[in-house]
């Protein structure tokens, strides 16, 4: 059993775009800022550990220029070292609403061994889509780009586990972190901590 939560807070650039890395350049030059603050709610660590999605709930609000700020994510998901297309990613779904309109903020961080140290970047990058779901749900995205956590950032996530009590979240914080090792291991054959 054993139930963790952690935060993570993203932000990057979005734009009408052919690609991400595109969508990021002219997101970044037109103020397309997107940001999104989440909290992964593991509620039964060992049922997490044993599905092949490893998937868990999510909850925060997410900022996207022209459209809204502060907007609740509803029934969002993360799938932490799934497969997509052959692939290993940690998968984000991310719906929101503003006023009557559904959207869906959704991405992949490729988890992937390129050459040269890239383990960091695969864990801070999510390729990401914004989705208008009240007009064509499965149409293209009204934008793509890519949005980052930084170094600062990713060192506070780590304070944000937490579990049932004291010895709870550090068992429970240790299993996840063994879990991830081992993901990680098998991508790349190293620990990046």
């Amino acid at each position: 059993m054993g139930v963790l939560r952690f935060t993570e807070a993203l932000s990057g650039y979005m734009a009408a775009a052919e690609h991400h890395e595109a969508g990021y350049r002219a997101g970044r030059a037109a103020g397309g800022r997107v940001r999104y603050w989440a909290t992964a709610h593991i509620d039964d660590l060992d049922s997490f550990l044993r599905d092949p999605q490893h998937s868990a709930g999510m909850t925060g609000v997410v900022d996207v220029a022209g459209l809204g700020e502060g907007m609740p994510i509803d029934d969002g998901r993360i799938e932490l070292f799934c497969r997509r297309e052959n692939r290993k990613v940690i998968a984000y779904s991310l719906p929101f609403r503003q006023g009557e309109r559904g959207y869906l903020l959704r991405g992949v961080k490729r988890i992937e061994d390129d050459p040269g140290f890239d383990v960091w970047r695969d864990m801070t990058t999510l390729y990401a889509e914004l989705v208008d779901l009240s007009s064509v749900p499965d149409g293209p995205p009204m934008a793509v780009g890519i949005l980052r956590i930084g170094p600062l950032a990713a060192l506070r996530m780590g304070l944000t586990f937490r579990g049932g009590g004291l010895r709870s979240t550090a068992v429970a914080s240790l299993r996840f972190l063994l879990f991830a090792s081992r993901e990680l291991r098998e991508t790349y054959g190293l620990v990046p901590w």
